[in-house]
């Protein structure tokens, strides 16, 4: 681990726009993410940076700020703001590193391309940055190309995790997942910290269900500086899965203090703690299992007058559910149904606490036993939970940003494949969203936007 200490000394003497080099920006980005206590001197840095912005009339002087104020944005993960001001500085070689690197997480890729390319015309061999440009390349969907520029460093760069990390995920995306494994294991062994390759075995296991290794990898992520924010959110929620709801928390803590405006993390938290207060919800569920199974009991079980059970029979009444749906008056209203068999009938519901038109008088089965309705209106389906998908299923589309149901049916079935949403979670939420007279977005529909150019990028 870097010796490096970020203080406010330290700071001064590091973010020297002179001397600066992406190995002294990873040195910061590694303690700044360490310590609380260093965000917020970074932050402080940030603050002095914009202040002498302002007060400064050397026009040189003021772009050595402004580089050093967009790389420091970059380190917080604020891309937006990074690049709108490393743009005024792009023709500095760490400047066009940066803004590549900050096209590359918003998504435009052609311009990321166009940095890096520029930020290695001095040194052609570049490793890092040729992977760079290689992930980048992947990443647009360019797959062979990034292929190519992998297998250039092959025999030269046989020993770098890095390229086996690159060259496993190539071959993930072609679905060539057994040899991507095993490039993931070779990086690995090379080093058994390389933060990429430990993060996407762990979205590997997770995604086919293997959550015990999925926590084991993603608890390594979590363990390095600087950690994956991805990795603690995805963590927690694997924890909160399994009713760890404390650890669930921490996660999600984690990553609001590295940065507190992630909107994710907060909503994640939120549901963690009340989950927290809610720890009951087992017993709940048991509660409502017997409940369900109670008035699933068939009225034949009941010592009930010959008259009554024939009533009941021809009247389509067959379980204590069916009893519940039904008033006094409609029972007495069919022929031959008199007082006695009303009473019998009453005296069989109360001992089991319940009554006639019980259900009805609650509008549903559902709120009448504190549960949520298995059926509703598909304008009344606002998040993914309104749509009952599986755990599994759930978590996938909250780990690639989809939490409402508005996002998940402006997607396609292409982009959620894209996306890393595997098969048969697609085919359960389309199960899922016809239900509600819902369906995912249709491809042509997707080519004809991108025909009119009004598609808008996700990121």
């Amino acid at each position: 681990m870097s010796t490096t200490v970020v203080d406010d000394i330290s700071l001064d003497k590091l973010l020297d726009a002179e001397t600066i080099t992406r190995e002294t920006v990873a040195d910061i980005k590694k303690e700044v993410y360490s310590l609380k206590e260093h965000r917020e001197k970074l932050d402080k840095k940030i603050e002095e940076l914009k202040v002498n912005i302002k007060k400064e009339h050397d026009g040189a002087k003021s772009k050595d700020l402004v580089l050093l104020l967009g790389i420091c944005e970059w380190i917080l993960g604020r891309v937006k703001e990074a690049s709108e001001l490393l743009k005024e500085v792009k023709s500095r070689k760490v400047a066009a590193y940066y803004l590549g690197k900050c096209y590359q997480e918003m998504g435009d890729y052609n311009n990321a391309l166009e940095l890096f390319a520029r930020a290695k015309k001095t040194d052609a061999e570049e490793f890092d940055i040729s992977m760079d440009i290689a992930e980048t390349k992947r990443m647009s969907g360019d797959i062979e190309g990034s292929l190519q520029i992998i297998k250039k460093f092959s025999q030269s760069h046989r020993n770098d995790a890095e390229l086996y990390y690159q060259w496993g995920h190539c071959l993930d995306d072609l679905g060539e997942h057994q040899e991507a494994f095993c490039n993931y294991e070779q990086a690995l062994q090379i080093d058994p910290n390389h933060a990429k390759t430990l993060f996407r075995m762990a979205f590997n296991y997770d995604m086919d269900g293997e959550d015990e290794k999925a926590i084991e990898y993603y608890e390594k992520c979590t363990n390095m500086s600087p950690a994956y924010k991805n990795a603690f959110i995805n963590l927690g929620l694997l924890y909160e899965n399994g009713g760890k709801y404390d650890d669930a928390a921490y996660c999600f803590e984690a990553v609001l203090d590295a940065e507190p405006t992630h909107e994710r993390a907060s909503l994640f938290l939120k549901d963690a703690k009340s989950s927290l207060a809610m720890y009951y919800d087992e017993e709940i569920s048991k509660k409502q299992g017997k409940e369900c199974e109670m008035l699933s009991i068939p009225i034949s079980d009941f010592e009930l007058s010959v008259r009554s059970k024939n009533c009941l029979e021809k009247m389509n009444i067959r379980t204590l559910r069916d009893l519940t749906k039904i008033t006094e008056a409609d029972l007495l209203s069919f022929k031959n149904f008199g007082e006695t068999s009303l009473n019998e009938i009453k005296a069989i519901l109360s001992q089991k606490n319940l009554r006639l038109g019980q259900a009805l008088e609650s509008d549903n089965e559902s709120e009448l036993f504190g549960r949520i309705p298995t059926e509703k209106k598909s304008d009344a389906i606002k998040t993914i939970s309104d749509l009952w998908l599986s755990t599994r299923c759930k978590n996938a589309l909250s780990k690639i940003g989809i939490k409402t149901a508005e996002e998940l049916t402006n997607k396609t079935e292409e982009e959620l494949k894209q996306e890393d949403i595997k098969q048969n979670y697609i085919d359960e939420i389309k199960e899922k969203l016809s239900k509600f007279d819902l369906s995912l977005q249709a491809n042509n529909d997707c080519e004809a936007d991108l025909d009119n150019n009004t598609t808008e990028q996700g990121i």
